[in-house]
């Protein structure tokens, strides 16, 4: 296993989730690949032709959406979780999220959207205009988000060997709706590239799949009614997560549905490797796969913590009836090693709905 001097800038080793029980030793550490470094010359977003890319003048700006020593005894959690304003939200789309009702619309059998017509993105990689809407493009290579209320909707981004979304910023406020990001199999780093990161980002009816990781959150997100898998390389020591943080201040991960493959690593793994992960809603998402599917993990020595979390009616897919795995994940479904659990109410397998406890 690599160092933590390895975690954000560098190449680094993921979870390890060939674990003998569930209180083994875990590091969570992956690259944002091909993000450490992003163009600093400030370029203003241009107009193209069919689709949009706009550029306000004025910008906007609404209100985004001590170390123990011994191994700790986990209880659960008796604090109030914060729900995201007014409540939960109103899922969008009937059932899971499918191919026919995530990513740019272009009329697959089911899908009620109305199709478009994608045309080259001919703008900005590095968008600074606070307001930018981009709308009906298909895009190749890495977008950089240094601009706040940035819209991404109807679009296609195709990478290969590099992340496509780079917001570092946790007011950004930047929302991806309808689109379908694509790694192209092409991830050929140790650690594996997250295709979406870090903050200050709302996910919705996104399509994401085949990098090494697909997206990292590390300070504040929202993930909603996105379809998230196939994490993969070209690499075969890459520890693959489909969802990985390991630094938040508010994680939002709501109906989605969220598969991986791979034994190596998970669907989500919230671990507090970097610094302490607090206001966690986990809600109505299906998994399927991974080493364990769901992981809440202090830092291996506990000196940061998980708390403060909340995961609710979740489903399991296993195999035999549409599951990777008999056990949800290879090993398991959920693994745990924090001195606070998340409140946990009504996770339950797909197949009979028969309760899952931590």
């Amino acid at each position: 296993m690599k160092t933590r001097k390895q975690k954000l800038l560098g190449t680094s080793v993921g979870a390890l989730a060939v674990l003998v029980s569930v209180g083994a030793s875990l590091t969570a550490c992956k690259d944002l690949g091909g993000v450490a470094n992003p163009p600093k010359e400030p370029v203003s977003a241009t107009a193209s032709a069919a689709g949009t890319v706009t550029s306000p003048s004025a910008a906007t700006s609404p209100s985004p959406s001590t170390s123990p020593s011994a191994s700790p005894s986990p209880k659960k959690s008796t604090s109030s979780s914060p729900k995201p304003p007014g409540g939960l939200p109103t899922y969008t789309v009937a059932g899971f999220p499918t191919a026919a009702n995530t990513g740019y619309p272009h009329g697959l059998p089911g899908d009620t959207r109305k199709p478009v017509t994608l045309t080259p993105y001919t703008g900005p990689m590095t968008i600074t205009a606070n307001g930018t809407v981009i709308d009906s493009k298909d895009i190749s290579g890495q977008l950089n988000i240094n601009a706040k209320n940035v819209v991404i909707k109807n679009s296609r981004i195709r990478t290969a060997n590099t992340g496509a979304i780079n917001s570092r910023s946790g007011d950004n406020n930047l929302l991806i709706q309808d689109t379908e990001i694509d790694g192209q199999g092409k991830d050929a780093s140790t650690g594996g590239i997250a295709m979406i990161g870090l903050t200050g980002f709302t996910l919705l009816r996104v399509n994401a799949h085949h990098s090494g990781d697909i997206i990292r959150l590390d300070g504040r997100a929202t993930i909603q009614d996105s379809w998230l898998h196939d994490p993969s390389g070209l690499n075969g020591a890459q520890h693959n997560d489909t969802i990985q943080s390991t630094n938040a201040t508010f994680i939002r991960i709501l109906h989605n549905r969220i598969e991986n493959a791979n034994v190596q690593t998970s669907c989500i793994l919230l671990k507090a490797d970097i610094g302490p992960i607090s206001d966690v809603v986990v809600d109505s998402n299906l998994f399927n796969g991974g080493g364990y599917a769901f992981y809440w993990y202090d830092a291996n020595d506990h000196s940061n913590r998980i708390t403060n979390g909340r995961v609710t009616n979740n489903r399991w897919l296993r195999a035999p009836n549409g599951g990777f795995f008999a056990s949800g994940g290879r090993y398991g479904p959920v693994a745990t090693r924090a001195y606070e659990l998340p409140q946990w109410t009504n996770n339950a397998w797909y197949d009979n709905n028969e309760a899952i406890k931590l």
